[in-house]
């Protein structure tokens, strides 16, 4: 109990505390959510994933393990959730939903924030890699999902590869690879901005949450994913890393990865397309809330077991 207690004050607590003063500020700030989350995806995110990629310690080639598990991951936990739908008789358009919000955690503005507290940061690039590679899966096999039959799914795609995401996990591996240091008037202001994701991610989130004007609790599917994404999800995460004999200690990160709450991507793409947005932008608040229990035990799990 001593040692639940000590994640939860000092990994856990500070993550919900930062998205609730998101939260909390937004009703009287009123900020540009769009705004924010352009600052992220545009300047911030590709700041820290250079940099951190660039400068980790760990040898490149634990990188390739970690795609090929994603890949694995996505493509199990997907059917799954929209097998749950058939079997317990939901309505149908839940099923590439659930499936996906199943699969896909909100590992960049949730997950390295976690990473960061509880592993720390020399094992931020297996969350910074996962990060690129559910982001590429969603705009994929998501956007293949949930656009509307006829709808111009091509250029949806090309959208979603505009973002500097992509292109920053390949220069700051590049980087890595070839062990190229970038000039410090480079190198220390995208330091700098880097620096600051962690806490402009989860303020952002919380005012996502607040901003979010769609939220209907409905109970069995709501449970459902809940399940899904709390319990079954990082319990077949540890079973897949297990068969595929990852180490011990990137185990551990993966599995609280996928612990993590529902990605709020999902809720994006569901909103844009018209595809139960109510029920998946419910599932991103009400799993958000309910991380702090779940996350902590996931995080203890790995100290004991």
């Amino acid at each position: 109990m001593d040692l639940f207690t000590d994640i939860l004050t000092r990994v856990t607590l500070p993550i919900i505390a930062l998205v609730a003063l998101g939260w909390a500020l937004q009703g009287r700030l009123k900020l540009d959510v769009a705004t924010l989350n352009r600052i992220q995806v545009y300047v911030v995110m590709p700041a820290f994933l250079i940099h951190f990629l660039s400068s980790g310690k760990q040898p490149l080639a634990v990188v390739w393990p970690v795609v090929y598990f994603g890949i694995v991951q996505f493509m199990i936990l997907i059917p799954l959730g929209w097998l749950l739908v058939i079997l317990f008789r939901q309505r149908k358009s839940l099923g590439p939903i659930m499936g996906l919000g199943t699969a896909y955690a909100n590992v960049g503005f949730f997950g390295i924030p976690v990473t960061q507290l509880a592993f720390g940061a020399d094992y931020l690039i297996y969350q910074s890699v996962l990060t690129a590679l559910m982001a590429v899966l969603v705009c994929t096999v998501g956007v293949a999902l949930m656009a509307p039959a006829g709808g111009s799914k091509l250029a949806k795609l090309k959208t979603a590869f505009e973002t500097p995401l992509i292109p920053s996990v390949i220069i700051g591996l590049t980087l890595r690879g070839f062990q190229i240091e970038l000039p410090t008037v480079v190198s220390q202001p995208m330091q700098f901005l880097g620096s600051i994701f962690t806490p402009l991610a989860l303020y952002t989130l919380g005012a996502q949450i607040a901003a979010a004007k769609s939220i209907r609790l409905e109970f069995v599917p709501q449970t459902l994913i809940l399940f899904l994404k709390f319990i079954a999800s990082p319990v077949i995460t540890w079973a897949i890393c297990v068969a595929m004999g990852l180490p011990r200690d990137v185990q551990d990160v993966i599995v609280v990865a996928a612990a993590t709450p529902v990605g709020v991507l999902i809720a994006i793409f569901a909103a844009e397309y018209k595809r139960e947005s109510e029920f998946i932008s419910t599932a991103v608040v009400v799993s958000t809330a309910l991380s702090p229990i779940f996350v902590t035990g996931w995080i203890l799990a790995t100290r004991l077991f």
